[in-house]
């Protein structure tokens, strides 16, 4: 069935009709169907720039998953432009799908859109095939495609010229689909669809209200080329004509009263096009914006609209709308009293249609030219393409059409119905099973509320009754077990680097003088070619055992033990001062009887902040000064390096750091940061509690 239909009943043109003549017109003139163009398949406002990016994915190093859709979509685009091309991507894309069966089942859904115009009943056996293949798929995906195949099955119905049938398919077959996609931009399509049949049926009413329940929810869709067409045809849907005979007409405002309507739903379409006037959903709103020009008797306007309109169906070969836009042209012509021209128009419709049949069409191209040749006076060329129209009406079951589509609407409403009392419902015995559960909740919180004050007032009993111990005390106690743990870790690196001096010196120590020795015994022996290699080879010996020593001395310093403190620090210092950089030990009242631990602890300290400031501050200049004051002895190490960021919470975590802490700790000490001049360098001041 065609798309469009509306009913005109025109007494003025029943005047030109000889008295013999009315009755057979005033009958006749109760239908008056003009047919539009089914809408395609989702294809972006934007398709030369689709296009170009679907090229760009097949020719990028992308899977074969990738290439196979980006050819799917390119055979779609080129399905009605140039048929070669389109199958030329087809077997591309059945060459990316071997290894992939979802592919291979979505494949058959685009052989049916190619076999679409060449051959209906493959089409629809491609359609078919298409949805029997993706049912073993329980995906969001699976289920578009299943809506696009019945979608695309419910465009050859149409074109079949039954539209009870292609209701059927989309109430039944579509439009379940499209909700368990959980897309309800697809369901949009299916009330835009659903409109689109009732319009045609002169279910005025009843389409508007699919148009807009179909325009709510394709606003909040990708699916802009759908939304742009159904604000176009629902303009028209406001345009159409009715009479009498149409059951919702005595409801119905007069056409110029729903004018405004129709320019709003103009408005919106135009807004979606303003940067895509190329795009194919650009002509039916091109074809019902001449319409509303018409009315308003703009008919150079109008016409100008057609012409952009026809100049987008040929350049995308739809023969179909090049039918309906001469059609359009037409009415023009008889608005302005051009019955020639307008009789030209309708005779080349009748002998070079597109091809899609629709009997309506027919009766209407009959209709016009018996209409025409009545205003143009011959009468009897008017009676006998009046008698035609007349004979095709009677092969037509319209009032058994259009009762089939109410009671296909009102079964859809009923089930829609039933299904939203049983959510009802549902939701009813939710609520009392929520309301059943926020009371159990209500009685267990209560009695949790009884049992947390009882504990809360036996604690406040136990607190009252040890209130004697001070959170002083505690703090006390909390230092000493971190004291002891530092002392206790402390102690065992000390004990470690004891251990590792002591095997470095007699071990391996011990080997590298042997093995001199015996180099020596060699040397003695041997020619004196190889005396200087043997020498060479000794002398490297010599550096490592020294610096075999240097380490086991870092690990415990012999000089501290022999010599005590100031000698030790004054001994690191020399061993640290380099051309880079440079250290002044200044040493103040440093008692000789401090206890050798504790010696060797603030030993460990001076050596850790020494070997930051020169591995890590990059300082050129450090000065270091110690001093004593009976059991106070204080650190100050000063450097113009990098500079301590003391407020980065790394640095406490840093080893080195840590270990002055706990040495600090240990002795019962405090330690504090500041930068140096201009926020530059380090400055670290210490004070430490030691014993004889």
């Amino acid at each position: 069935m065609p798309l469009t239909k509306y009913h005109h009943f025109s007494e003025k043109a029943a005047s030109f009709v000889p008295a013999n003549a009315k009755f057979i017109f005033v009958v006749f003139t109760l239908f008056y169907f003009i047919p539009l163009k089914m809408f395609a398949q989702y294809i972006p406002l934007d398709v030369k720039s689709y296009k170009k990016g679907m090229e760009s994915l097949l020719k990028a190093n992308t899977s074969d998953s990738t290439k196979a859709r980006a050819c799917f979509e390119l055979s779609y685009y080129w399905a009605n432009k140039d048929t070669i091309k389109a199958k030329e991507y087809l077997n591309k894309a059945g060459q990316f799908s071997k290894s992939n069966s979802f592919l291979r089942a979505i494949n058959y859904y685009y052989l049916g859109n190619y076999c679409h115009r060449q051959n209906k009943a493959l089409g629809k056996q491609m359609y078919f095939r298409a949805d029997s293949l993706l049912s073993k798929f329980n995906t969001p995906e699976a289920y578009r495609y299943r809506f696009w195949s019945w979608y695309g099955y419910s465009k050859i119905v149409n074109e079949e010229d039954n539209d009870v049938e292609r209701l059927n398919i989309i109430v039944n077959k579509a439009l379940p689909m499209a909700q368990m996609s959980r897309d309800r931009g697809l369901e949009g399509i299916c009330y835009g669809t659903m409109a689109i049949v009732f319009n045609n049926s002169v279910r005025v009413q009843k389409a508007e209200e699919y148009f807009l329940k179909s325009i709510d929810l394709l606003k909040k869709s990708p699916y802009k080329w759908f939304l742009v067409d159904m604000y176009s045809r629902a303009a028209r849907n406001y345009m159409v004509h009715v009479n009498r005979v149409a059951e919702d007409s005595l409801e119905m405002k007069p056409v110029k009263e729903r004018l405004p309507l129709a320019k709003n739903m103009l408005d919106s379409a135009r807004r979606y096009l303003a940067k895509f006037t190329t795009s194919t959903a650009a002509i039916e709103y091109y074809k019902y914006i001449a319409k509303y020009l018409r009315l308003l008797k703009q008919f150079n306007k109008a016409n100008k609209n057609l012409d952009s309109a026809m100049v987008l169906a040929r350049t995308n070969n739809l023969a179909y709308d090049l039918e309906i836009l001469q059609l359009h042209k037409y009415h023009i012509y008889s608005d302005q009293g051009k019955y020639r021209k307008a009789k030209t128009v309708i005779l080349s419709l009748l002998k070079n249609p597109s091809g899609i049949y629709y009997r309506e069409n027919k009766q209407i191209y009959y209709y016009e030219l018996s209409l025409t040749y009545a205003r143009l006076g011959d009468y009897k060329n008017a009676y006998h393409w009046n008698v035609e129209a007349d004979k095709l009406e009677g092969t037509l079951n319209l009032a058994r059409e259009r009762e089939a589509m109410d009671k296909m609407d009102l079964k859809y409403k009923t089930a829609e119905h039933e299904k939203k009392i049983i959510r009802l419902e549902s939701e009813k015995k939710q609520a009392l099973l929520t309301g059943k559960n926020n009371r159990l909740t209500s009685w267990l919180l209560g009695a949790c509320c009884i049992l947390f004050i009882c504990i809360a007032g036996y604690s406040i009993l136990l607190y009252h009754k040890n209130k004697k111990i001070s959170k002083q005390q505690l703090k006390d106690i909390q230092q000493q077990q971190e004291i002891k743990q530092a002392q206790a870790m402390l102690q065992l690196q000390e004990e470690e680097r004891s251990r590792m001096a002591r095997d470095l010196h007699d071990g391996v120590g011990s080997m590298l003088a042997g093995i001199k020795i015996n180099l020596s015994g060699i040397a003695s022996e041997v020619d004196k070619p190889y005396t200087r290699y043997i020498n060479d080879t000794m002398r490297q010996l010599d550096n490592s055992v020294a610096e075999l020593r240097r380490i086991a001395h870092n690990l415990v310093p012999d000089v501290l033990l022999r010599y005590g403190l100031e000698v030790a620090l004054q001994e690191l210092a020399e061993t640290l001062i380099s051309s880079k950089t440079s250290i002044d030990l200044q040493c103040l009242n440093i008692r000789k009887d401090i206890a050798i631990g504790i010696q060797l602890s603030i030993y460990r300290i001076i050596q850790e902040l020494l070997s930051n400031a020169v591995k890590h501050a990059d300082a050129s200049s450090i000065l270091v000064q110690c001093s004593q004051n009976e059991h106070i002895f204080m650190i100050a190490v000063e450097d113009d390096g990098k500079g301590l960021d003391t407020e980065d919470p790394g640095i406490s975590r840093g080893i080195g750091i840590s270990n002055i802490k706990n040495r600090v700790a240990y002795l019962n000490g405090t330690i504090s940061y500041s930068r140096g001049k201009d926020q530059t360098g380090t400055i670290v001041n210490i004070e430490l509690y030691v014993t004889e």
